[in-house]
């Protein structure tokens, strides 16, 4: 069964950067119930993940975590699969390795060079298939239409249409398993539509969709828009 990841639920948890002391104010969070503490904030750990490259640097949150948590292999694991560190752009890092003592939990992010630490946010993001590669902001022009595909971390989507005078920003049911999309259409579309999707692909740095808009007339309009991502 197709599972869209528009309807996945997610947990976020916005943490206030000091870009001064480039340092994340601790403090307590809910995480699935229960409550973490963000204790520590370092951008010069002294253990790094071990698939980090040349160029990369590291950063460590240590993390002070319900006992029950960490004995426990699947939430423990939950934990570790679902913080992210998300840029200004929407790239996701995850962390590449984790320490373990008593309540303390320390994760540690091999992070791209020149991406500075106030321009991150930490988000614990319900596990997808999303592949990484498809998150951000797309654009591409067809003719006279120019679109809009943007793929948030977290799996939300949003459909931007505009042609002439016309524009129409809609959300997006992503379905992994056969890359197709269900644009959201509401009753009253100023175009008449009363339905659209299509498929969607990646290759080589351009994400293609493959449209088709359903009007009430039974009308169906077809077009493909090959998008490059937006900065």
């Amino acid at each position: 069964m197709k599972k869209p990841l528009s309807l996945i639920l997610v947990l976020v948890l916005s943490l206030t950067l000091l870009s001064t002391a480039l340092a994340i104010t601790g403090g307590d969070y809910t995480w699935e119930g229960y409550t973490i503490t963000l204790n520590a904030f370092d951008t010069k750990p002294m253990f790094a993940p071990a698939d980090m490259t040349d160029d990369q640097h590291a950063i460590a949150l240590g993390f002070t975590v319900p006992a029950s948590v960490l004995e426990d292999d699947d939430l423990r694991g939950m934990l570790y699969a679902q913080a992210k560190l998300v840029d200004e752009n929407g790239v996701v890092y995850s962390p590449g390795a984790a320490m373990t003592k008593d309540t303390d939990y320390t994760l540690l992010f091999a992070v791209d060079n020149g991406v500075e630490a106030d321009a991150l946010s930490l988000q614990f993001i319900a596990v997808s298939d999303i592949p990484e590669e498809y998150i951000g902001k797309w654009a591409g022009v067809s003719g006279d239409i120019s679109l809009t595909f943007e793929i948030s971390a977290d799996g939300r989507a949003k459909f931007t249409f505009k042609q002439g005078d016309y524009t129409g920003s809609n959300d997006v049911a992503l379905f992994v398993e056969d890359e197709t999309f269900t644009v959201e259409v509401p009753e009253d579309d100023e175009l008449g539509s009363v339905a659209c999707g299509g498929t969607y692909s990646y290759q080589n740095g351009v994400l293609t969709l493959s449209i088709e808009n359903t009007f009430a007339n039974g009308r169906v309009f077809s077009y493909t828009v090959h998008c490059e991502r937006v900065e």
